[in-house]
């Protein structure tokens, strides 16, 4: 690989990871079409690790507010002189709640189905169900009702629904962003809330993903630069992504997605079966 293929490949791992275009369904079908081989499990590593400094750089505000609730929390249970603010939660200390409540399911789907789910990265049938399954999501997302609840954080029940669906986003071309997104806003969460948790419910799942990753890794590494220039655009191509997502999002515009996931997903059929 050299830096002009890590550039490509980093930029197409910043778009698709964010978009709600499914990331592993392009992977699919670029190996059965084109006959591509898996990449280094470093260099996958490193793109992976791009995207995940993204998501730290846009939602910066909510880790900050969430790990500050947290340390003040921390810090009034272990005072001798309770306050009358220590007998409830803030809302960075509801967040991280929440988001712990949500990567249960996530993490039973991953830990216990994950060979599964593995099968699935062989079949091009499967990704065109993915594919279709993310456009119908988009389409639903039309018809959320944004303005039903006015919460700060999540519920409990949201929190699980869309934990088990972000776990159930595994399947390749099933879009991990589009299906939680949509799933937070026809809960009625608002936009700009269901786009939040989402993405700062995946932190907790990416991380564990890089970890198994490592966990595998062997002692073919590509060169430095070539690792840093997929690092590289991936983070950038994932930032922008991002911004360009929150924006739809916000302004209820997610399911101009959707024609792009059934067209996609016709070509995996034909694919499957011609």
């Amino acid at each position: 690989m050299n830096v002009l293929e890590a550039l490509c490949l980093g930029a197409l791992q910043g778009i698709t990871e964010f978009l709600p275009i499914s990331s592993s369904g392009h992977l699919v079908l670029a190996q059965h079409l084109l006959g591509f081989q898996e990449s280094q499990l470093f260099f996958d590593i490193a793109v992976h690790v791009g995207t995940l400094m993204a998501v730290f750089l846009v939602f910066r505000g909510d880790l900050a507010l969430i790990l500050g609730g947290c340390l003040r929390a921390t810090l009034r249970k272990s005072s001798s002189k309770p306050t009358p603010a220590s007998t409830g939660f803030d809302s960075g200390v509801k967040m991280a709640l929440m988001i712990l409540v949500g990567s249960i399911p996530t993490a039973f789907i991953g830990l216990l189905l994950r060979d599964v789910f593995d099968r699935f990265f062989a079949s091009p049938a499967i990704v065109a169900l993915g594919l279709w399954s993310t456009g119908f999501f988009l389409l639903w997302s039309r018809w959320s009702k944004p303005n039903r609840r006015h919460l700060e954080n999540p519920g409990v029940f949201d929190a699980l629904l869309i934990g088990l669906i972000q776990g159930a986003a595994i399947t390749p071309g099933l879009s991990r962003s589009g299906v939680t997104i949509t799933t937070g806003m026809l809960l009625g969460l608002r936009p700009d809330l269901a786009f939040r948790f989402s993405f700062l419910l995946s932190i907790p799942a990416i991380l564990g993903a890089l970890a198994s990753e490592a966990f595998h890794i062997s002692g073919n590494y590509p060169e430095w630069h070539v690792a840093a220039a997929g690092f590289f655009a991936a983070f950038l191509v994932g930032w922008l992504a991002l911004h360009l997502l929150r924006s739809l999002v916000g302004k209820g515009k997610l399911f101009y997605f959707a024609p792009y996931c059934f067209v996609l997903g016709a070509a995996a059929f034909l694919i499957a079966f011609l």
